[in-house]
Parts: structure tokens; sequence; C-alpha cells
């Protein structure tokens, strides 16, 4: 998702798109969108830095609400929580 164009709904009920320039999250300190590919296909997820298993992981359903972008815009950024984003690929962590 990152450096890809993203549509969303703005505070004024308008379908407006930007490019999403940087994940972040409310809760973890290190969030990447990260990519795979394998014989079942491409699989797209938010993942954190786990200090304990020293590697990324995936982002669990519970705290996806923490997950937002920063949506760069003609005039200005715009903050978005990872459900506000109308055009996400299919969110398929696979065997998880």
């Amino acid at each position: 998702m990152i450096g890809e164009k993203v549509f969303y709904m703005n505070e004024y009920k308008e379908m407006v798109s930007g490019i999403a320039v940087n994940i972040s999250s409310d809760k973890f300190d290190d969030v990447k969108w990260l990519v795979s590919e394998n014989e079942n296909g491409k699989t797209e997820w938010a993942c954190y830095w786990s200090k304990k298993k020293k590697m990324y992981v995936p982002v669990k359903d519970k705290d996806m609400e923490s997950i937002y972008f920063e949506i760069k815009g003609r005039e200005y950024s715009d903050y978005i929580y990872l459900n506000e984003v109308i055009n996400l690929p299919n969110l398929d962590k696979g065997s998880n």
C-alpha cells in the first residue's frame, strides 16, 4: 500500500484519493505493510516488529483499529485509519 493510490471518504463524505506515504499505529512502535507471494497467491498485511520474536508479525484483527496511513494529498496530508481505505487489497493472512 505504501506508494500506492488509495481512496477514502473525507469529512464531507466526498470520495478523495491520495498516495499512501507512511503507515503507523496508535499501539505499535514499528509498523510495515508487507507483501509476500507463495503458491497460494499474494498476501498483504500490516505487520509490527515483535521485540519478543525479533521479527515482523501480522497485526491481529483485534488491533487493526490502531493502524493508520498518512495520505499525501494535493494540499496537505490526511491521516486515515486502515478501515477507512476503500480500495484495500484482499487482506488474507493465509493460515492465520
